[in-house]
């Protein structure tokens, strides 16, 4: 059972990879930005509220594109249930942090468990945060800098 769930694993991962899938995921937290950054709002809030809503939103998209999957298997000859999936995807997804995961396994995660899609929407926030302005330490700022005067000293030695 553990290879053939690794082989559905496998398959799941190059279905969510498929540009039509990662893009669907890319655009709905893009478009829903302005709620994804209120990861932090106090639990008794509007804004978590808000959040709450994403996080059923979201489960909606995955379980779409699930289904669309589980219709290509079974056009395939492979029928798979959406109950298999869930169960291959939680088995991997609880396993030791330094695991190597599949990439679907976090979006899938996060469908399933509130407290996996507040995970996976940190981990949103952190790659498309950029500091600027005041946002950048100083350090930042000297290191950006001094590559700067470190590069035009290089030009002018040249």
């Amino acid at each position: 059972m553990q290879g053939e769930g690794n082989e559905l694993l496998e398959r799941l991962d190059a279905f969510f990879g498929e540009g039509a899938n990662t893009d669907a995921i890319g655009n709905f937290f893009s478009e829903e930005y302005n709620i994804v950054q209120r990861l932090e709002a106090a639990n008794d809030s509007s804004e978590a509220l808000e959040f709450f809503s994403l996080f059923k939103r979201y489960g909606a998209l995955v379980n779409t594109i699930l289904e669309t999957f589980g219709e290509r298997e079974a056009a395939s000859g492979s029928a798979v249930s959406l109950e298999q999936l869930a169960e291959a995807v939680m088995k991997e997804w609880q396993q030791p942090q330094d695991f190597c995961r599949y990439l679907c396994t976090g979006y899938i995660a996060g469908a399933l468990d509130f407290d996996s899609f507040k995970q996976l929407v940190a981990d949103v926030v952190a790659l498309t945060t950029y500091p600027v302005g005041d946002e950048i330490s100083e350090d930042e700022a000297v290191s950006v800098s001094g590559s700067i005067e470190e590069d035009d000293n290089e030009e002018e030695d040249a």
